[in-house]
């Protein structure tokens, strides 16, 4: 045999084992793993279940369900941030696999898949300036003042529908606060458990009161699947999952971090 020979048989010895090593990493990387599924979900500002802050990111009652719904499910999240409207007709073509934070409405049950149970109740108020509860003693006192609503939200049927009453509609429950404050609005509504907060956040503390008519409802609220997600199929699973974890007294952990 010749020197270039040997030569050749110790250059291939050192490649087979030097690649040998190299194949074995490969298949016991992360990257190898199988990645885990991505859900899109959408999100808007609704403190203290999404607070939104461009320094501190995201927190809340909400994102840490979803936190512990996604751990459970064994998925990461990629949130979509739009304004609420926006964010409804994102489910509605697909675009955005969720939702959280949904009162149950018959037209966007035609979109979207509510997850059993709801994971919070909260109930319909109507909020006036400090001393001025009694201009809305009962229902008919709508017809005779304008009331700042947010945009696409549903409060209970018989407002939400309707048409005769003065609605004046923004994007977000801060806004109606502001409005109010600076008597831009006779009224505001709200659901008290995201509005009392908002209001206790604001330069408007302690100047509103409760208007002393309320509807007496219940505003429970959801988690909800797009009926054009890929997660549609998987929406039993969910709802399993989300059941497990508030048996197991996970709002109540979660509550508390943000309200007292």
């Amino acid at each position: 045999m010749t020197l270039a020979s040997l030569r050749c048989i110790g250059a291939l010895s050192l490649l087979v084992w030097s690649v040998a090593p190299l194949a074995a990493n490969s298949i016991d990387s992360p990257e190898a793993k199988q990645s885990k599924a991505e859900i899109r979900v959408a999100i808007d500002a609704w403190p203290p279940f999404r607070i939104l802050d461009n320094e501190e990111g995201y927190s809340g009652i909400d994102f840490d369900l979803w936190a512990r719904l996604a751990s459970e499910l064994k998925l990461d999240i990629d949130y979509v941030r739009c304004p609420w409207v926006r964010c409804l007709k994102m489910m509605e073509d697909g675009a955005v696999d969720a939702m959280s934070g949904l009162a149950l409405r018959p037209d966007r049950a035609l979109y979207m898949d509510y997850l059993e149970p709801a994971y919070y109740s909260c109930s319909t108020v109507f909020y006036v300036r400090k001393g001025r509860g009694g201009i809305l003693q009962d229902y008919e006192d709508l017809y005779r003042i304008d009331v700042g609503i947010v945009t696409g939200s549903a409060y209970f049927q018989t407002f939400d529908e309707d048409e005769k009453i003065n609605k004046i509609g923004v994007s977000t429950e801060k806004q109606l606060v502001e409005m109010l404050g600076r008597l831009r609005l006779t009224a505001i509504v709200g659901t008290d458990c995201q509005a009392d907060y908002e209001i206790a956040q604001s330069p408007y503390k302690g100047q509103f009161d409760k208007a002393e008519y309320r509807p007496g409802n219940s505003v429970d609220l959801y988690f909800a699947i797009s009926k054009k997600s890929s997660f549609r199929d998987k929406k039993d699973e969910f709802s399993q999952a989300l059941a497990h974890l508030l048996q197991a007294g996970a709002i109540e952990d979660i509550r508390h971090q943000y309200l007292h």
